[in-house]
């Protein structure tokens, strides 16, 4: 009575372990690995289990990627994906040991991954922009309070979408905007608009404004513009390029020709920032921005090595080196080919495979300081 009484207990406790891993994005598959310990065969397993997680996914998706690739950023580090394993086997064979395993594999992690190494195989894409407009404090007596800012975001959002740029849409722009007025934190205005693009998975913000004159002549008015546009890369907060164009337009009232003005302009500056922008973007996939990480708690050379070399194994990572150590802290310097949101994800997935526990005490455009407890 009680043999039965613990298999359905355990029976149970494994059908809630099932579900759990399930609900939170698992999914299951069952692999052997062996070795000549019990250690080296149950790591085996897991990674048979992630290749075959890996292959599912690169099957069904037609995804080519060199298998080299695949071991170097994937495979190396498998247990990383595994949330949980049950042992269903073991044995002792005249080599060391087999173990057969029922392995929760992070599909979605498992997703993300396979597909940044797609995705910097087939090519950059676009990125997503945020487009604010940015009242000027100065001399804009002669056009302030007419309503024409909208005919330059027209023309943005038109040069922007021939290009199959994606833009955020233009209602949150708006409320960012509204708040920037409000607030007048022209001091940390790139690092808001950082932190709001980012909210809106944007990789840039567009920041534009506008100056001009209007001259009255007879029965008609014409309308003279400069727009200035402002390009800040939302994930090290800093600003990029910084362009200015003229454009003009003739109407029979001011409100016509600074319409007409402000479409042409907010269409002729696009071609300036983009030319800058898509320089910027394909280096920062090809070869990955610039990135400070700081461990407090870490300054011993073992574990230095070891972190480095684990953390460049992530799809993502272009290099990472050691710049700095001592006094208890290890500054690295990495190329990364993504988000501070997704650095900071593999930083901590890093340190749970050493087995540390980390906890991020400071972030500031590029720089990132975490302790370790």
């Amino acid at each position: 009575m009680k043999t039965k009484h613990v298999l359905r207990t355990g029976f149970l406790l494994f059908i809630v372990i099932f579900f759990l891993n399930v609900a939170h994005g698992a999914t299951v598959q069952q692999a052997t690995g062996a070795g000549t310990s019990k250690e080296q065969a149950l790591y085996a397993a897991m990674r048979q289990a992630v290749e075959k997680q890996v292959g599912v996914h690169i099957q069904s998706n037609t995804i080519v990627i060199d298998a080299a690739v695949l071991e170097d950023k994937i495979f190396s580090h498998s247990q990383g994906y595994v949330t949980n394993y049950k042992i269903i086997r073991e044995d002792k064979t005249s080599d060391g040991y087999s173990v057969t395993i029922q392995a929760y594999i992070d599909q979605k992690l498992v997703k993300e991954d396979v597909n940044a190494l797609a995705i910097l195989r087939k090519g950059i894409g676009n990125p997503r922009i945020l487009v604010v407009f940015k009242p000027r404090a100065e001399g804009s007596s002669a056009i302030k309070g007419k309503n024409f800012v909208e005919k330059i975001l027209d023309g943005i959002e038109d040069a922007f979408s021939e290009r199959q740029f994606r833009l955020v849409d233009r209602n949150a722009a708006a409320a960012f905007a509204s708040q920037l007025e409000q607030t007048h934190d022209i001091d940390t205005e790139n690092n808001k608009a950082a932190a709001y693009g980012l909210k809106y998975n944007a990789e840039y913000t567009l920041f534009y404004s506008t100056d001009g004159e209007i001259t009255e002549r007879g029965d008609s008015f014409a309308a003279n513009l400069h727009v200035d546009a402002r390009l800040i890369d939302n994930t090290l907060s800093q600003l990029i390029t910084n362009k200015t164009v003229d454009a003009s337009g003739e109407g029979r009232t001011a409100e016509n020709a600074l319409e007409k003005a402000g479409r042409a302009g907010g269409k002729n500056i696009v071609a300036p920032i983009i030319s800058v922008l898509q320089r910027h973007w394909m280096d920062m996939q090809q070869n990955g921005s610039l990135y400070i990480v700081v461990l407090d708690g870490v300054d011993d050379a073992d574990e230095i090595a070891q972190f480095t070399e684990m953390f460049e194994k992530y799809p993502r990572v272009n290099s990472a080196r050691e710049v700095e150590s001592g006094g208890g802290k290890t500054t690295f310097e990495t190329a990364y080919r993504g988000k501070r949101d997704e650095l900071d994800r593999d930083v901590l997935r890093t340190a749970k495979y050493l087995g540390w526990k980390l906890t991020k005490v400071r972030a500031e455009g590029a720089r990132t300081t975490w302790k370790k407890q």
